[in-house]
């Protein structure tokens, strides 16, 4: 059977997947029955040397060639941005059109207002590429899981962060020099606010909260912290009790209807596996009832992994019931407000180290480890790792700890 594809975009994704495309056309017939063809691609220019692109493929500018033509079987929108490809996807949809989309941003912000769309015309919106680029988690998510319940997810979702921080760990380098690494091997854009700023990892935390918990929340909501403040000293410093420090993102249970949602660096111990994840990889880290805890590792970006994931949601879509509908998540929570959590603190001294002298025994109690660190601009400083606490044991120990000290920097600490 023919299934033949409308194409938004045709930059690192779009390409990677018309290579995969005529690579896996023998396999992909053996295995489905179906001849995928794109036969429209929409392009922002015409005049673009596009080396080695099928002479088969109609190049246009004009969405309506793909939106209007009723030779296309269903959509796929790898182009970005949360405009126009809003646009374009909704009419799709309006057309009873099945879309495949790698667009985080706009699952992240439109996503239930998409899917609802989806629903109504009983047509697929799958977005497997938009979190984790090769990691197959939505699916499996979605389908595996069906029958356990998933208490939490934690994991490792930014590639450019992920690899800046290896490099400043593993080869002393400042945060300005481990972003100027990544630029120049194209694991960071030019502008790399989105990534460093933490916002990236928030929106796929924002994906798969929905997608587990009901739970809808925008940036706004959420705690979000980047990793531009973090310096080589820091690092050096949270290493001294053999922590890590990674941008990570986390979806808790908190209650019965509540979830708690955090992207932040957060300091990581050597017994828990994303310590284990490092450069540009990626990870997550399920929790569940039945399984316990499962870990989801590989490549987080590129072309091929990300048009990887693009292919499966065609294979899906193009195979999928007629009437289809997208499973909703079985709960709908809210988001929680305070939590208890640990900690590490690293506190700038002035040779008063002894904790012990001027901190209660029920306040020392929630200390778990200390270590002294001499950073070669600040000087000493005290490296501690505290036990989960409520906000009111968080800010009366601090109190007590920084009577004759004072606060450098303060990070969650990543429960095992």
């Amino acid at each position: 059977m023919e299934v033949k594809i409308g194409l938004f975009g045709l930059g690192t994704v779009g390409m990677g997947l018309l290579t995969i495309l005529e690579e896996q056309k023998e396999k992909i017939s053996e295995n489905t029955g179906l001849d995928l063809t794109v036969k429209t691609a929409m392009v922002s220019s015409l005049t673009k040397d596009r080396p080695g692109l099928s002479s088969t493929i109609q190049l246009t500018t004009d969405p309506k060639d793909i939106l209007d033509d009723p030779e296309i079987d269903l959509v796929v929108e790898v182009a970005g941005g949360t405009g126009s490809a809003k646009n374009w996807i909704k009419s799709a949809l309006a057309s009873k059109k099945p879309v495949i989309t790698a667009n985080k941003d706009l699952i992240a912000t439109a996503g239930e207002e998409l899917l609802d769309l989806a629903n109504k015309a009983q047509v697929p919106l799958l977005y497997e590429a938009a979190v984790a680029g090769g990691i197959p988690i939505i699916g499996t998510l979605r389908e595996y899981f069906r029958t356990d319940t998933i208490r939490s997810l934690a994991g490792i979702v930014n590639g450019t962060t992920n690899y800046m921080l290896t490099q400043m760990a593993d080869n002393d380098l400042s945060y300005e020099k481990a972003l100027k690494q990544a630029q120049d091997l194209g694991f960071a854009e030019a502008d790399p606010t989105n990534d460093v700023a933490g916002y990236d990892a928030a929106y796929k935390a924002i994906i798969l909260a929905r997608l587990v918990f009901g739970l809808e929340a925008g940036l706004k909501d959420i705690q979000i912290t980047g990793i531009q403040k973090i310096t080589d000293e820091d690092i050096a410093a949270v290493k001294t009790l053999g922590g890590q420090l990674k941008l990570l993102f986390r979806i808790d249970q908190i209650s019965a209807d509540s979830v708690a949602v955090i992207a932040a660096p957060q300091v990581v111990l050597p017994q828990s596996p994303l310590s284990q994840v490092h450069n540009e990889n990626n990870a997550i880290a399920v929790n569940s009832d039945n399984l316990g805890q499962t870990l989801f590792y590989g490549p987080g970006a590129g072309a091929r992994p990300t048009a990887q994931a693009v292919l499966a949601d065609i294979l899906a879509a193009a195979t999928a019931p007629k009437d289809a509908k997208q499973p909703l998540p079985e709960r709908e929570m809210t988001l929680a407000g305070e939590r208890a959590q640990a900690y590490c603190w690293i506190l700038n001294t002035t040779g008063a180290n002894n904790v012990s002298q001027d901190t209660k025994d029920e306040l020392r109690s929630l200390i778990v480890r200390q270590a002294s660190h001499e950073n070669n601009r600040l000087g000493s400083q005290l490296v501690l790792y505290t036990k989960e606490m409520s906000k009111d044991q968080h800010d009366a120990l601090l109190d007590a700890l920084t009577t004759n000290r004072t606060l450098a920097k303060e990070f969650v600490i990543y429960p095992c």
